[in-house]
């Protein structure tokens, strides 16, 4: 009988196990798929701009999985996006901030590669230093910027762009900056190793923030250099949108200016169009809008005008003919550009080796988030191939050409689909001149 027994017996066994894996396996499977439920409806949620529902679904998910980093990184991301792009969060302060870093750090703990979760570390320590430096605490601020930089916010690649932005600019000029990718490691440069504090750095986002505005106009010795605002301390604590029609504004150009450049051209004029209205009828001037053009007119051209590659075009809207680029920022120019680039400016920071050896620390340290804006280094560097050749410089495009795919190669940096054309255009038209 036990003979027989036996081969009943194992397949029994065997049925059974198998029954109890394929239950587990079916639980896992369920509890999976309402796990990637949870985060779909928290990204859903997130992009409708309802960030506390996003947070909370994140939050139910974490109870059944609570080591995927994915989880912690959306926690940190909408976190900080609730705090300080939203509608005031009701009892916001260090120990909110302090949540959305632990979120984060719990991500590159798991992940450590996790190159998004260290943009957001950059950008909380960087919201903090603002915070610190506008409570007049240089300190603060400076001590925020240096442990961003130990948790791996501002990476070397990031550094080295910064760096290479404030090279771009003339002496005392006045830099106009995008997000965080470009604003945080320029002010980490100034507030932590006192390089090039002759710029002002202005961040276009801040300008609706009177707490900002103030500090601008005020400046902060040794660090923060004053703009040039003429608006009362009244005036910046009250600022609004202002009614506004399209209008043209005009601006002096001081005499010393005008012979330098051999012109009798005695002002700019600029269109000025509403930004929260429509064009030509009665519209609205945002507050940020209406300090840049207070900044313009009290300026006169009397400290040089940039822009980093970070800001939207529209920033120099109605300035078109009056941009040039120079090294990898524009500037605004009092008169029409004769070039589209500055050849000199532009080929002694671009045909610099140096400006260019941190680059390869992109392959340990990317952040997809922040890192496409390397792809202005390679736009510039088309730019300035394009100005030789209209000028028929072709022995000088061709050496420009080289130093791009030297200095900013293809395996740090792949073409985007966005040069990929103008970069095979260009060497075709080079290539012809062999």
């Amino acid at each position: 009988m036990k003979t027989r027994n036996l081969p009943i017996g194992i397949p029994v066994r065997c049925s059974l196990v198998v029954l109890f894996g394929l239950l587990v396996s079916a639980a896992f499977t369920r509890a999976m798929g309402q796990q990637e439920t949870l985060k779909e409806k928290a990204v859903a949620q997130f992009e409708n701009a309802n960030y506390p529902a996003a947070i909370e679904y994140l939050q139910q998910a974490l109870t059944d999985s609570p080591n995927d980093p994915d989880i912690y990184y959306y926690l940190g991301y909408f976190t900080h996006y609730l705090c300080y792009d939203s509608v005031p969060l009701t009892g916001f302060g260090r120990a909110k901030s302090d949540e959305v870093l632990r979120y984060l750090e719990k991500a590159v703990e798991l992940d450590p590669h996790y190159g998004n979760a260290y943009y957001f570390i950059g950008a909380e320590y960087g919201g903090r230093a603002r915070d610190e430096m506008q409570r007049g605490n240089t300190k603060g601020a400076v001590e925020e910027f240096r442990l961003g930089r130990q948790a791996g916010g501002y990476p070397d690649w990031m550094m080295e762009f910064g760096r290479n932005m404030l090279r771009s600019c003339s002496r005392d000029a006045i830099l106009y900056v995008g997000g965080d990718s470009d604003t945080n490691p320029i002010e980490y440069l100034q507030w932590v190793e006192g390089y090039r504090t002759d710029v002002t750095v202005i961040p276009l986002a801040l300008l609706e923030r009177p707490r900002f505005v103030a500090l601008l106009k005020q400046g902060v010795a040794g660090i923060v250099t004053p703009a040039p605002i003429s608006w009362s301390d009244e005036q910046i604590a009250s600022m609004h949108p202002y009614k506004w029609k399209k209008n043209t504004i005009h601006i002096p150009i001081p005499e010393g200016i005008r012979q330098a450049h051999g012109s009798e051209q005695t002002t700019v004029e600029w269109e000025l169009s509403p930004d929260m209205g429509r064009g030509d009828v009665l519209g609205l001037l945002s507050a940020g809008r209406a300090v840049f053009a207070d900044i313009l007119l009290t300026n006169q051209w009397e400290r040089p005008i940039y822009f980093s590659t970070g800001c939207n075009p529209g920033a120099w809207e109605g300035f078109e003919s009056n941009i040039q680029l120079c090294g990898i920022a524009y500037r605004l120019m009092p008169f029409t550009t004769p070039t589209r680039v500055d050849i000199e400016t532009t080929r002694a920071l671009l045909l610099d080796e140096n400006n260019f050896r941190l680059l390869p620390t992109l392959r340990d340290s990317d952040m997809p988030r922040a890192s496409g804006m390397l792809h202005n280094y390679r736009s510039c560097f088309l730019n300035l191939v394009h100005q030789h050749v209209q000028q028929g410089e072709f022995e000088s495009a061709k050496v420009v050409f080289a130093a791009m795919s030297k200095l900013v190669p293809e395996d740090i940096l792949p073409i985007s689909e966005q040069y990929r054309n103008a970069v095979e255009a260009l060497r075709q038209t080079l290539d012809k001149r062999e």
